[in-house]
């Protein structure tokens, strides 16, 4: 396939179907942070079968149409995750068939040898009654590729976090074996757990899932703003703006304007800005 911005806003994404199970629920709130306090009872709900609350984040993973940009003709090996948006428009129900309907958004062109960003928006529906549950809109940086031109409409930039210090502070240790949890999730690139393969991708060694770091970024906006973890996210969105590697702490800074907050992530042992124009919206 010839490599241009129309041929990837015309690529089919493929749709793909899901039946959430009360383990797959339990697995993915381990995994990005929920369980960090197992006894405090509401935290104990993202966790534990009985009455089970599902982490607003958890739609991230649900009917992912998979490495489909892989047959696009992009530099796979070089591609990262760059920026992701999510709505959630109800929590997402176990036992019940859900379905993804995907499309790309746009094409944005660096320039040869400076890269591309391809969005693409992803609507997570009910099989039967077509109820929606979320709207994802997630961003790639193909940084092997450009000069192919661009196509469609960008989302609209994420605004910079406000100036002042912020209202809340709250660390987030990361496990060292974050990744090869995070993985059992569904997404197996081997970025995340093969040095050979970073290496191929220009890192020393392999990074955290970017939507590993926005999950532990979800849970820490609730834990720090109410640790009895009853409020709940409808909407949170952020930049990749560094990688993160398992093992290391986020200090994430929160603004709070009422239900609307704005957040970026740090790693403060290397003075690196891991999550960057993060907004949040509590429900």
């Amino acid at each position: 396939m010839t490599l241009s911005a129309q041929s990837i806003l015309d690529f089919p994404v493929p749709q793909a179907t899901h039946v959430v199970t009360a383990r797959d629920a339990i697995l993915y709130a381990l995994s990005v942070g929920y369980g960090t306090n197992a006894l405090a009872e509401k935290a104990l709900s993202y966790v534990y079968e009985r009455d089970l609350v599902t982490a607003p984040t958890l739609a991230n993973i649900v009917a992912h149409p998979g490495p489909w940009m892989q047959q696009t003709g992009v530099d796979w090996a070089r591609l990262v995750h760059s920026e992701h948006r999510l709505t959630i428009h109800r929590p997402v129900p176990l036992d019940v068939p859900l379905i993804s309907r995907s499309r790309v958004l746009s094409v944005v062109d660096r320039g040869v040898e400076k890269g591309m960003f391809v969005s693409f928006e992803r609507l997570i529906a009910t099989v039967d009654g077509d109820e929606p549950i979320a709207t994802i809109v997630q961003t790639n940086a193909c940084r092997g590729d450009g000069g192919c031109g661009s196509a469609g409409s960008a989302p609209e930039p994420l605004p910079k976090v406000p100036d002042g210090e912020p209202d809340f502070e709250f660390n987030v240790d990361i496990p060292g074996n974050a990744a090869l949890i995070y993985r059992l999730n569904g997404d197996l690139n081997p970025l995340h757990v093969d040095p050979q393969a970073a290496g191929k991708s220009g890192f020393d060694r392999p990074i955290l899932h970017g939507l590993c770091s926005f999950g532990h970024a979800g849970y820490a906006i609730v834990a720090a703003i109410d640790p009895g973890m009853a409020t709940g996210l409808s909407a949170i969105a952020a930049r990749f703006s560094a990688p993160i590697f398992p093992g290391e702490t986020i200090t994430l800074q929160i603004w709070r304007n009422g239900a609307e907050i704005h957040f970026r992530g740090l790693v403060a042992s290397r003075s690196a800005i891991i999550l960057d124009n993060g907004v949040a919206r509590l429900s």
